[in-house]
């Protein structure tokens, strides 16, 4: 049996559609950018919410999404509702080039799986967007890893609507329970879209989904 990873996500890929992008490749909805897909082209086995005890917000600039993406950092505001995907370790490793926009060639970019698995974070080499590795939590007896920026100075952003729904999408099809009000409660805290993104916008956003 190979080896297996929780990939855990808290933004665009809480939306399974936007997600399989990454295991199949395509152009997800609202996006520009075509992802090449997984070498391993498997669909993901099993797939649970997460809360991840980090602060989620919003910073830098997509071109693809035309706004600010997300990340999270350590902090004390609240948890990030996250998605967790099982998928095997050679997709994790494909999943994190695509993220930092290298060729998906079947190079090892991630630490080899036994210091994946021990390790509670690392950083990538090469300044990378998506160069920070953590180890969350274990499940089922497999690492649960998420991945955020290394970079303390990123200039924060307000995130477009296009990327803003397919988050809305996949807190919906993770969180079913979350009404459109709490949804919208939960992306006001966080920083790129308090202040930036009127209350009432947001949640004509979130009931558009």
């Amino acid at each position: 049996m190979s080896n297996k990873v929780w990939y855990a996500s808290y933004g665009s890929n809480l939306n399974r559609q936007r997600f399989t992008c990454y295991i199949s490749g395509g152009t997800p909805p609202g996006a520009t950018h075509r992802n090449p897909g997984c070498i391993d082209k498997t669909q993901p086995s099993d797939s649970r919410p997460i809360l991840l005890d980090f602060d989620l917000y919003f910073a830098w600039f997509s071109k693809s999404w035309g706004g600010a993406p997300a990340f999270i950092r350590p902090g004390t505001l609240s948890v990030t509702y996250g998605r967790m995907y099982l998928i095997s370790d050679d997709q994790f490793n494909d999943i994190v080039r695509q993220e930092n926009g290298m060729e998906v060639n079947g190079k090892r970019f991630v630490p080899p799986f036994d210091e994946l698995r021990k390790t509670e974070s690392f950083v990538l080499p090469g300044d990378r967007l998506y160069g920070l590795l953590l180890n969350v939590d274990t499940v089922d007896g497999w690492p649960v890893i998420t991945f955020t920026t290394p970079s303390s100075d990123l200039k924060i952003g307000a995130p477009s609507k296009a990327y803003t729904k397919v988050i809305v999408t996949g807190l919906k099809e993770t969180y079913p329970a979350m009404t459109s009000k709490e949804i919208c409660r939960y992306l006001l805290r966080a920083e790129g879209v308090r202040e930036r993104i009127p209350a009432h916008e947001l949640l004509r956003w979130v009931q558009e989904v």
